[in-house]
């Protein structure tokens, strides 16, 4: 998948540097980001490769020539472009409520001051919404894995964090949180603003890019990639299997991604069918005997399930025993990553630790 070029053009050096540079780092398979402080290097720039995103600070409005590519004229009226095949899609870095000058208003805005991973998520929010990106190339998912506790196990989601981080080392990888009860914003202490509800209601109710879809409420923690697990996890039970079956495809397909690593929590509506589209599915169990019993069942039920064949799919693991240690906020997962578990996963995916 190609890279998708944002510009950041703002008259404020320190903080244009900055945005561009996280741009490029944090996300550098995904994006390439790009700085500019004065008009004439950014025409330059325009003159040879048009960016996929712009973002415009205040004072770039005021060049002349700036104001001249960002609008057309209508008889008396100057009216603004965002639908121009030869065009960048252009978004404003607001600085403060209802700034944009009135000839311009209509371009949509991004707070400017805030985080920059939140920043990242309102703008393919925006390109999502307007539609007027240009279709971005993307490959197709190679794999499904599926990780699952019958006795729901506590341990279950930091293996499967660690498992997508190991596996992240060699291929692309999406974790999918389907648990009715995560607990990320309490564990790792953010906020989200869309869910995993939120894109599979755009990847199944419009025709959409379902990259663009993903990217507008896409988080990453340490390399991992993943989308926000959903808020109310009631909703869970309320989705058809079709639907759950239809948008897992879509992910494998057309995300881009070359591992889509779902994280089961409750049997969903179509349970045993989706298990059936993944390629591998991990059953992990804690030691001792108070599991059993739940694995038990479920080889049972498994069993009995009639033209679904799991067998050579299935892989029963006993996950490492763990020491509940508190660490507030992303320190929690860096104690996963680099204890037991993160020992027990690379292993697992066949990759070596940093400080191998």
């Amino acid at each position: 998948m190609r890279k998708i070029m944002i510009a950041v053009c703002d008259t404020d050096a320190a903080y244009g540097a900055r945005l561009g540079e996280w741009i490029s780092l944090e996300n550098e398979e995904k994006f390439s980001g790009l700085f500019f402080s004065d008009w004439e290097c950014f025409q330059e720039r325009l003159n040879s490769q048009i960016p996929d995103i712009v973002l415009l600070g205040k004072g770039f409005l005021e060049y002349p020539k700036m104001r001249e590519r960002l609008l057309r004229q209508k008889g008396a009226e100057e009216k603004f472009i965002n639908d121009k095949e030869e065009e960048p899609f252009w978004l404003y870095l607001c600085e403060e409520e209802g700034e944009l000058p009135p000839s311009v208003r209509k371009l949509p805005t991004v707070q400017k001051y805030q985080s920059a991973a939140q920043i990242l998520r309102q703008v393919f929010s925006n390109y999502q919404n307007w539609g007027k990106g240009r279709k971005l190339e993307t490959s197709e998912g190679k794999e499904i894995i599926g990780i699952y506790s019958p006795g729901h196990s506590i341990w279950q989601t930091p293996f499967a964090l660690t498992f997508a981080q190991a596996l992240g080392q060699r291929e692309k990888v999406l974790y999918v949180n389907l648990k009715e009860c995560a607990g990320f914003s309490g564990w790792f202490q953010e906020e989200y603003e869309k869910d995993l509800l939120d894109i599979m209601y755009l990847c199944l109710t419009n025709d959409v890019n379902v990259t663009d879809c993903v990217n507008s409420a896409l988080y990453t923690m340490e390399g991992i990639h993943y989308i926000p697990p959903v808020e109310d996890g009631g909703c869970l039970g309320e989705i058809s299997s079709q639907d759950y079956l239809t948008f897992i495809e879509l992910l494998a397909a057309k995300s881009g991604y070359d591992i889509i690593l779902l994280d089961f929590g409750m049997m969903l509506p179509g349970f045993y069918k989706i298990l059936e589209a993944c390629s591998r599915v991990y059953v992990v169990t804690e030691p001792g005997e108070i599991q059993e019993a739940p694995l038990h069942q479920f080889q049972k039920m498994t069993a009995r399930q009639e033209g679904i064949q799991l067998e050579k799919k299935l892989t029963y693991l006993s996950l490492p025993a763990m020491c509940q240690q508190f660490c507030p906020g992303s320190a929690r997962l860096q104690q996963w990553l680099w204890g037991t578990m993160g020992d027990f996963s690379r292993r697992l995916a066949g990759v070596q630790s940093g400080t191998d």
